[in-house]
């Protein structure tokens, strides 16, 4: 008997040990990870960097609230700010990629005093209320307060349908620019493109949700800039302190005058040793041609799989990838854990996600593809 309350659908495998790409259960098998934790393990399973600088932060001071500087969280602030020169953003820290969401959405009710949030048909912004209420699936939305009232649902990639679905309270648009649990869609460059200039000239803000695009999951550190475009606020988690819970909200400095002490907060945001395992992060994904190497890998995937028959297409870009099959294989995803090979669900109908941490090598991926192609030819 278990004292853990069931809200999640678990695999009978109890897993024990992780290192890079791999991970072992309890019974000593091993496993090549293609989801990565649901994209959290972006450096892969314990790091040796990260693991350095949770043991030396530890050693210091594990927890102070943010009633008292600390070095970690203006250090790593600093770091992602950088990222977005020569816009100058601040940063905010949280916990989870729902609570930044909560976090950007109440920023952007603030600053404008306006009430209405556009969103897109689709998306996934998190499980808290307010995330749930801009979630674009419709499975999602049993909690959702007030959903009518003050959000409306746009279709992605149609510039026409957010004019229309915008009003003269829309304070933000919210947009996952790879819809991941949506079936890994992804539109047009001009439309981003097209999205920030109605934007500003509505004077409405722009926040891009990178929770699974940022921290260079697509071959660049913003997914946002692909195409040229500077959100005004953009929120990221996953990755970005290596397994523990972090996640960052950076606001435009231009809308920050709004912000004042005591209008929002957290306990845990930003503690030191989730902020120097981020830091660690921040140090590995600047190193030279580290990015341009997750561009090849997530090519050598879509290579490896596109010109099987039953594979329709391979969506999104880098390593947050969708394959996309000719129908749903039911038995295709626990098969493939039978041989060693952890991938995700099928989403949004018949797209199956991969999202393999950033550093796995060309060896790993052509593992992948024999025990993934090996798999579905049995199916």
């Amino acid at each position: 008997m278990t004292h853990l309350l069931k809200t999640y659908a678990q695999y009978p495998i109890k897993l024990v040990r992780g290192k890079g790409v791999f991970v072992w259960d309890d019974q000593g098998k091993k496993y090549l990870d293609f989801y990565g934790g649901h994209a959290v393990c972006l450096l892969g399973h314990c790091h040796p960097k990260i693991v350095t600088a949770i043991k030396n932060q530890a050693s210091k001071l594990i927890f102070y609230s943010n009633v008292f500087q600390t070095a970690p969280a203006y250090l790593l602030a600093e770091k992602l700010a950088y990222t977005l020169e020569p816009e100058k953003y601040q940063i905010y820290f949280t916990n989870s990629g729902s609570e930044a969401n909560e976090t950007a959405l109440k920023i952007a009710r603030k600053h404008t005093g306006k009430k209405h949030i556009v969103s897109f048909k689709n998306s996934f912004h998190g499980r808290g209320l307010g995330p749930l209420a801009v979630t674009g699936i419709d499975s999602y939305h049993k909690f959702v307060p007030n959903l009518d009232e003050h959000t409306s649902f746009a279709e992605f990639g149609n510039i026409k349908s957010v004019e229309s679905a915008c009003n003269s309270d829309t304070a933000a648009v919210i947009c996952e620019p790879i819809q991941s649990i949506g079936g890994i869609n992804m539109a047009d460059t001009d439309f981003y493109k097209d999205l920030a200039n109605f934007c500003a000239k509505k004077d409405i803000l722009l926040i891009f949700d990178e929770i699974q695009t940022g921290l260079g999951r697509t071959g660049k550190f913003w997914f946002a800039q692909h195409v040229n475009v500077s959100p005004d606020i953009i929120t990221t988690a996953k990755g970005l302190a290596g397994g523990l819970p972090l996640s960052a909200v950076l606001v435009k400095e231009s809308i920050c005058s709004e912000i004042k002490v005591g209008d929002h907060a957290t306990t845990f945001g930003g503690g030191p040793v989730p902020c120097a395992a981020a830091i660690a992060t921040m140090d590995v994904l600047s190193q030279k041609g580290f990015l341009d190497d997750v561009t090849k890998k997530g090519m050598l995937i879509k290579e490896a799989l596109i010109n099987h028959p039953k594979i329709m297409r391979i969506r999104g870009k880098g390593l947050l990838l969708g394959i996309e099959t000719d129908k749903q294989y039911p038995n295709l995803v626990g098969d493939c854990l039978k041989e060693g090979l952890i991938i995700s669900e099928y989403s949004a109908g018949n797209v199956l996600r991969i999202m393999p941490p950033l550093v796995v090598k060309n060896s790993d991926i052509k593992s992948f593809a024999k025990i993934f192609l090996s798999v579905f030819n049995r199916q």
